[in-house]
């Protein structure tokens, strides 16, 4: 049996471009020589060959969960477009509840979500159809609470999405937007208690700034030269504020990014501050939060058995590397949503923020590459290692800061294929998205469509001339000469055995 590493860069795709392409200014000696000297295919990451919806691309969350589970996903996007986009919504049992509750209790119904078309923690189209099905089902009350994005969409943009949100409820006769503030605020996933208050407080309190036109609030925050994500609390309805007998629904998706504001909303055990949720206030998300213990609308019905869990249940060994900014998205998402396998060691390093990677270029590498040091020697069957840095290094949007940062990650490469050459491991290189060799478009969006590597450093294996990220668990196994399990058996290898 092949013992197998597989490093997964996140963030890393490939362009024959050179206008704009981060990776071909680097000049990557490294992953240059293994491209000419190994097996190597380019793959898909985007589209329905995915589970997601034709011409989007993944992002670290659904790239890795699709790798893992060797087959299409339904994506939670897809799922959320369909139900909450047609009377399929109308027919959920807990969805007639909530209704049924607001009308005995004269409750109001509360809708917080991320107003944006980005389409990497929820999308605006399901927002504003879930409004017209909540008009028929004979909701009277609705107050919409609207995050700000600036990250996945063009920065400063938000009062287009504000705009379209109005439009829906004149249009419906149903909805008021109740506030307003940035996504880093509500979506904190770092701890930073202090931001959640301020939305809460927000929330319940109806502690920010009272506006009665957003347009010019927004224009005063630019003005600042803040961006959306940092929009501070405004309120637009004063009545707006959470209330006895009412119910909040969630509308994102991420789970990372909405672990602290449902449990600090909905988990009765939370402490971390006192909240003052009023009484018999229920708060539900579209679909399961594996971290929060609440109650969610939608179930997701897919059948999937990652290869994670399938190594786990035969019994064998298996680690995960990681910086932690990124150990959600990948390394749970990868292992179907389990933060910690049976026989499955977690090697996870602290991640520098945006001040500190701007300062140290390498970010967390050397620690990681200490850890799996440490790993290799351990005699893992199957170790996978996640490297945030190219997908960080475009978010930063500085195409000669991600030259530069992406010279560590070629050196990297060259003390990994060494370390692993030494302990007897297999290398696998592959990616999750593009991200990095794109800096043409103004507007950065953190992904790409373009093809991802695939790369097997050994010469005795042979790789078909397509594929996409589903056949990665499938041909890890195959490799590895592990049975398929019949959860991925519709899914070609990407080794060709002809």
């Amino acid at each position: 049996m092949n013992k197998v590493l597989m490093v997964v860069l996140d963030g890393f795709g490939n362009s024959n471009s050179e206008e704009g392409n981060a990776l071909k200014k680097a000049n990557m000696d490294t992953y240059n020589e293994i491209l000419d000297e190994y097996p190597h295919v380019f793959i898909g990451a985007t589209g329905e060959e995915i589970g997601l919806p034709d011409d989007v691309g993944a992002e670290c969350e659904i790239g890795h969960a699709t790798m893992g589970a060797g087959k299409p996903i339904k994506q939670s996007i897809t799922i959320l477009n369909e139900v909450l986009g047609s009377t399929l919504i109308e027919k959920n049992e807990k969805m007639i509840d909530i209704v049924e509750k607001l009308k005995n209790t004269g409750g109001r119904l509360h809708l917080i979500g991320l107003a944006s078309d980005g389409m990497v923690h929820s999308d605006i189209t399901y927002m504003k159809n879930f409004v017209s099905h909540l008009k028929n089902m004979g909701v009277k009350n609705l107050y919409f609470h609207a995050l700000a994005d600036g990250k996945d969409v063009e920065a400063k943009s938000c009062s287009k999405y504000m705009d379209d949100l109005l439009y829906t409820f004149e249009t419906v006769g149903l909805g008021k937007l109740a506030t307003i503030c940035g996504r880093k605020y509500a979506m904190d996933k770092d701890n930073n208690w202090n931001r959640v208050k301020k939305y809460t407080d927000m929330l319940i309190n109806g502690t920010g700034i009272s506006v009665k036109n957003y347009k010019n609030a927004l224009k005063a925050c630019y003005e600042r030269d803040l961006n959306d994500d940092v929009i501070p609390p405004i309120i637009l309805e004063s009545n707006g504020v959470i209330k006895e007998d009412d119910i909040v629904i969630w509308l994102n998706y991420r789970i990372d990014t909405g672990r602290e504001i449902l449990s600090a909303l909905g988990d009765i055990t939370f402490k971390t501050y006192n909240v003052g949720v009023p009484n018999n206030v229920e708060v539900y998300s579209v679909l399961e939060n594996s971290y929060v213990n609440i109650d969610y609308l939608i179930e997701a019905n897919e059948e999937v058995y990652p290869i994670g869990k399938y190594l786990s249940d035969l019994g064998l060994k298996q680690a995960r590397i990681c910086e932690d900014v990124k150990f959600e998205e990948a390394i749970v998402s990868f292992d179907g949503g389990k933060v910690k396998l049976k026989g499955c060691d977690l090697y996870r390093v602290a991640s520098l923020n945006i001040a500190g990677v701007k300062k140290d270029l390498s970010m967390s590498l050397d620690d990681e590459l200490k850890e799996l040091k440490k790993a290799l020697e351990k005699d893992y069957n199957f170790i996978l290692m996640s490297i945030a840095n190219p997908d960080v290094l475009g978010y930063l949007g500085d195409i000669d800061i991600a030259v530069e940062g992406l010279k560590y990650v070629d050196n990297a490469l060259r003390e990994i294929c060494e370390m692993a050459d030494d302990n007897f491991y297999k290398v696998i290189i592959t990616s999750d998205h593009g991200n990095i060799e794109d800096f043409n478009s103004s507007l950065r969006l953190l992904r790409t469509n373009n093809l991802v590597p695939f790369i097997i450093r050994d010469k005795k294996v042979t790789l078909k001339h397509k594929g996409n990220l589903t056949q990665i668990a499938p041909t890890v196994l195959k490799y590895m000469d592990i049975a398929i399990p019949k959860e991925m058996q519709n899914t070609s290898v990407l080794i060709d055995e002809d």
